[in-house]
């Protein structure tokens, strides 16, 4: 028999960060115009969203305002257009150099996100 359990389920998200001594965690959504679900995204953090249904006449100088308060351990869940998630990432490299950034990537077969890091 095989139990798939999840460590922030088991302790609690807000108790982990409280021991810790953490600040919550961000969790930056780079564009869901197409509303797909961030719900299990909200595990790892407050939703904020980085890309609305707004156009943008430069989409670099809008995440740089928007991911001016990104922190060490926030997330970027990578959904949306992917010309915005790679414009997210290159201002999150030059804001944080040699910083590792968390990234959320959707697995479909699960229906769960999960962190990928990168450091640049």
């Amino acid at each position: 028999m095989s139990y798939n359990l999840d460590i922030n389920e088991i302790i609690g998200k807000e108790k982990m960060q409280d021991e810790l001594n953490l600040e919550p965690a961000v969790v930056w959504v780079v564009d869901n115009t197409q509303r797909k679900t961030i719900k299990d995204a909200a595990r790892f953090g407050e939703i904020e969203h980085v890309f609305t249904d707004v156009q943008y006449d430069d989409p670099v100088a809008y995440a740089r305002d928007v991911l001016k308060d990104f922190q060490e351990g926030d997330y970027l869940c990578m959904i949306g257009d992917p010309k915005l998630s790679a414009v997210c990432v290159g201002v999150l490299a030059q804001n944080n150099p040699g910083n590792e950034i968390k990234l959320l990537q959707f697995d479909s077969r699960t229906f769960q996100y999960f962190p990928v890091y990168l450091n640049f």
